[in-house]
């Protein structure tokens, strides 16, 4: 969705995408939405056995993720709903929202859209920056707020969750959280260990959150 996305896997620390990939079950049929180059995709179907079927609207995008060996749809996910593009593909035991919502003006419609193509028992994986993040709190109280190229303050993001926020966005949409993985400076320089320091309050210290939510 956010076409030649300027994101690449991060390997060093434990970030986001190690967690989104976490939450990726073996051997599902995945959606991936708004793929880039497709290296989460790439990596759900090497690590986690994924069949992945990617959807992302850059040509140069698609592209790429073709050259990594992954089954892709050009084109705006809403477009693909619309003409049953992605019906006819479903159903999908999971859909992969790996920082993509917060680019959407309305993130609630196409969640319950997608959704729509779930399988029984299918779910839902989602990252979200948190915008009540210490630094961004701290940011705020100086009276700043300046777009940056990645990040929380992305200049692409439309909208803004907090914890809270974002899991209300989730049961909202008729889904149960089952887990939660807050990810934040502390798991990027020491790795896994450093979500149990997140996790004493993700709210502050989490600058991502990934979910897992299952349709109820």
């Amino acid at each position: 969705m956010n076409g030649s996305s300027p994101y690449r896997l991060k390997e060093t620390g434990y970030g986001t995408h190690q967690a989104v990939l976490d939450l990726v079950e073996r051997g599902a049929r995945l959606l991936d939405v708004g793929a880039a180059g497709g290296y989460l995709s790439e990596l759900a179907q090497r690590r986690r056995g994924a069949r992945v079927t990617a959807v992302e609207p850059s040509a140069a995008a698609c592209a790429e993720c073709r050259r990594r060996g992954v089954d892709v749809i050009e084109g705006d996910v809403r477009a693909l709903l619309d003409d049953g593009t992605l019906a006819a593909r479903g159903p999908f035991d999971q859909i992969l929202l790996a920082d993509v919502l917060e680019h959407l003006p309305d993130p609630d419609d196409a969640l319950g859209r997608l959704i729509g193509l779930l399988g029984p028992f299918g779910s839902v994986v989602v990252s979200l920056p948190n915008i009540a993040y210490i630094r961004a709190r701290a940011r705020l109280l100086r009276g700043r707020w300046d777009y940056e190229e990645t990040g929380i303050f992305d200049r692409t993001h439309l909208r803004f969750f907090t914890r809270e926020s974002a899991r209300r966005m989730l049961t909202d949409a008729g889904l149960r959280v089952e887990r939660e993985i807050p990810i934040g400076p502390a798991s990027y320089a020491i790795g896994r260990a450093g979500v149990a320091i997140t996790r004493l309050r993700p709210e502050l210290l989490a600058s991502q959150i990934a979910f897992l939510a299952r349709a109820s």
